[in-house]
């Protein structure tokens, strides 16, 4: 019991999370969390900081009928304890004009290949599609960050300069006297907007997923077969290394980010 219900601060009262598909819920399974909540709850839920549903105010002996309910209507109860959590993910590429990758489908996966999985401490995660960061996945153990990295092909720029002038970081600069286009790469962040905005074909996207370890990129970015590449990697070595109770930038603090660099690419054969 423990494992699926949050103790609350009222006696005799738990709260049951229910999981969601990268915030994603069925008009369907939003009525049945109304019928849960109503019957075994107080009537009301709350959002997680993780997209969950929290239903609080229920029993610890009603818990047999939630989970039947559940399994009934569709609805995924979250675990607790030191498991690979819900990932959270925008809707990326699936509505968001600024979407450069499917955030809810590469979430899907990861918590497909990982979630629930127990380590030594509990692994957050979660999927930006663009540079926006409207998931913040620094503030994550792992976060994965769409990125366009522009390529310049000089013999269709015409050196207008709409792609400097829609750069909202100052990468890009174009001399149209002397007809030169410059990119500071350690400048840019990705977004793409210069690729958009080009209308000569001088620039191309190239499409790929930034990984961020407590906050930290340590790769440049990788297309999506590496990432769960990767991805395995780095929670085996996490699983390993990491002393109980121990986070992942903890362990990283300790081992070094060179040596754990150089797992991944050991265990991953990068």
């Amino acid at each position: 019991m423990k494992k699926f219900l949050a103790r609350q601060r009222q006696d005799g009262f738990f709260t049951l999370r229910l999981k969601s598909a990268a915030g994603k819920l069925s008009a369907t399974q939003l009525l049945a969390i109304h019928n849960l909540a109503e019957k075994f709850g107080a009537g009301f839920v709350n959002l997680t900081s993780r997209q969950e549903i929290s239903v609080p105010f229920v029993r610890e002996e009603n818990f047999d009928a939630m989970k039947n309910f559940c399994a009934e209507n569709d609805l995924k109860i979250s675990p607790l304890g030191t498991i690979f959590k819900q990932v959270t993910a925008c809707q990326g590429t699936q509505s968001c004009p600024a979407g450069i990758i499917d955030a809810p489908k590469i979430a899907g996966e990861l918590e497909r290949f990982h979630g629930g999985q127990e380590f030594p401490n509990k692994i957050t995660c979660a999927v930006t599609g663009c540079p926006n960061n409207c998931m913040k996945v620094e503030a994550n153990d792992i976060g994965v960050k769409g990125f366009v990295e522009p390529k310049f092909f000089a013999e269709n720029c015409v050196h207008c300069g709409a792609c400097e002038k829609i750069c909202r970081v100052g990468a890009i600069k174009v001399d149209r006297a002397k007809k030169l286009w410059m990119i500071a790469r350690y400048k840019c962040v990705g977004c793409g907007r210069c690729v958009k905005v080009c209308k000569n074909s001088a620039l191309e996207g190239s499409v790929g997923l930034k990984i961020f370890f407590a906050g930290k990129d340590f790769f440049p970015p990788v297309q999506e077969d590496e990432l769960y590449k990767i991805f395995y990697a780095a929670l085996k070595i996490f699983s390993d290394h990491a002393k109980p109770r121990e986070r992942l930038g903890k362990m990283l603090e300790r081992l070094g980010t060179d040596d754990f660099k150089e797992k991944i690419r050991a265990a991953g054969n990068f």
